[in-house]
């Protein structure tokens, strides 16, 4: 079974009524041989088939949910199939939306691109996930956002806020540029891919949805304090390229490292 989807207890379901995933049991057939049997002179050839069997994986439910997804008629209803396991999904897990959104971003996302030949299923799904996170994020998000520098042996806290050319700026007004988030962003790639997948992917997740805002002139201020956080969790020591880049000095008021 997989976690993410509401999954029927038959084999068989009503696509039409019914936005459940049909059971695949625990096993499925990969492949099938045939072959003719010629029959003797003036009877009917006889067809042979032969099955072979796999055990049913979580990835083929992934499959099936894309498979769902691309037969939903008009495209732009595909929110609400989405939106139906992702309320199954809260039901059993209330406080853990957002590993619904990293499997429909880091699973689902990759399956539709390669699987749909037409861009709008692509970009009403990506719309649905931009669309989850930024409700997340005003759900969460303080109006002001405080980390800790220290300076000798003084703890302040630090504030920051997002200036009219949507530049980020610490209290002591120290602008942080866009192409410099962005270059931080590239450095903080290359030391990440030393760590698991998982971790991995918080990073990305947070990075690629802060230059998304970026691209459309919005706060980043929520982000930052999560990629803040990760780095903390990890242990800013394992950060070698990031140490040792110029850049580091320049972000590191606004991390509150």
């Amino acid at each position: 079974m997989n976690p993410f989807f509401d999954i029927s207890t038959e084999n068989v379901v009503n696509e039409v009524d019914s936005f459940q995933l049909k059971n695949l049991g625990q096993r499925r057939i990969y492949a099938s041989l045939g072959k003719r049997i010629r029959g003797d002179w003036g009877a009917s050839d006889q067809y042979e088939s032969s099955h072979f069997y796999t055990d049913v994986t979580t990835e083929d439910y992934d499959n099936q949910f894309v498979s769902r997804l691309l037969k939903t008629r008009p495209s732009y209803k595909i929110d609400k199939l989405i939106n139906h396991h992702l309320q199954y999904y809260l039901s059993l897990h209330p406080d853990d939306k957002e590993e619904f959104l990293k499997h429909m971003r880091y699973e689902i996302f990759p399956l539709l691109k390669k699987r749909s030949t037409n861009s709008a299923y692509v970009e009403l799904f990506e719309k649905w996930i931009n669309n989850q996170n930024m409700d997340s994020e005003k759900h969460n998000q303080a109006q002001t956002i405080n980390n800790t520098i220290n300076v000798g042996n003084v703890n302040a806290p630090l504030q920051f806020q997002q200036g009219s050319d949507h530049s980020v700026q610490t209290q002591h007004n120290h602008p942080v540029s866009n192409d410099e988030l962005k270059s931080f962003f590239e450095i903080l790639r290359k030391d990440i891919q030393q760590f698991d997948e998982d971790i991995r992917k918080d990073f990305a997740m947070e990075m690629d949805y802060a230059l998304s805002q970026l691209k459309h002139g919005r706060d980043v201020k929520s982000q930052i304090s999560n990629i803040s956080r990760l780095i903390k969790d990890v242990g800013i020591g394992t950060f070698s390229n990031l140490l040792a880049a110029p850049i580091f000095e320049v972000v590191k008021p606004l991390l509150g490292l």
